[in-house]
């Protein structure tokens, strides 16, 4: 009996060590949630560009993360575009989509974001994988923003890049409080070691009860 628990032991850690490898990245839609999940390096916003449109240059880094859209812009207050009524954001000139790149390291990446019209397209880009997440409903920037959370959870796994596509023309997206982050992530060696010290357990049992 004592043999057959540490067989399905064993199988058990050898499936969560697999999984533990695999590439993945979490959507967190809350910010204390989000927050919780690790240390936040970063938390970046455009308050300083004020009011209006502004051009903060191409590309435009700010908090480890790079702004590469086709032009950048902030939008503020008093713009026909509602989403920076509350506070300034950065955004892309030419309505092609808000792009960026994100420093090596990261597996929290998270912003505040609004869109005048429509849901956006959210792509988000790691070392390992691309993910994109369809169809976001985003707050229009006046009566609020909404923040949307990434967590990566393989091991070795970190964020490079960012998109946020709009689904129709005049579409305008916006994005601040752009934060990144470390979370700790189990490596798979972790599992590897507690499955050589479950069977060196079930080898010393086994010895045992020969002897008795």
């Amino acid at each position: 009996m004592n043999t057959r628990l540490a067989h399905l032991a064993v199988a058990a850690l050898l499936a969560a060590a697999g999984t533990t490898a695999s590439a993945d990245v979490v959507l967190v839609a809350d910010r204390a949630a989000f927050n919780a999940l690790g240390t936040i390096a970063y938390n970046s916003n455009f308050d300083d560009f004020g009011a209006g449109f502004n051009v903060p240059g191409d590309p435009f880094t700010r908090g480890d993360v790079t702004y590469a859209s086709d032009m950048n812009i902030t939008v503020g207050a008093g713009t026909e575009f509602g989403i920076g009524s509350l506070r300034t954001l950065v955004s892309n000139n030419y309505f092609s989509g808000l792009a960026g790149t994100i420093a090596a390291g990261y597996s929290l990446f998270g912003f505040d974001a609004a869109v005048n019209e429509g849901p956006v397209d959210i792509t988000i880009t790691t070392n390992q994988a691309s993910y994109t997440f369809n169809g976001v409903a985003l707050a229009d920037g006046v009566s609020g923003l909404t923040f949307q959370g990434f967590q990566s959870t393989g091991a070795g796994e970190y964020f490079t890049g960012f998109r946020i596509d709009t689904l129709g023309d005049g579409h305008l997206p916006g994005m601040t409080d752009v934060a990144v982050g470390v979370s700790p992530v189990p490596e798979p060696a972790t599992g590897l070691l507690l499955l050589g010290g479950l069977g060196a357990l079930g080898l010393a049992r086994r010895r045992s009860t020969q002897r008795a």
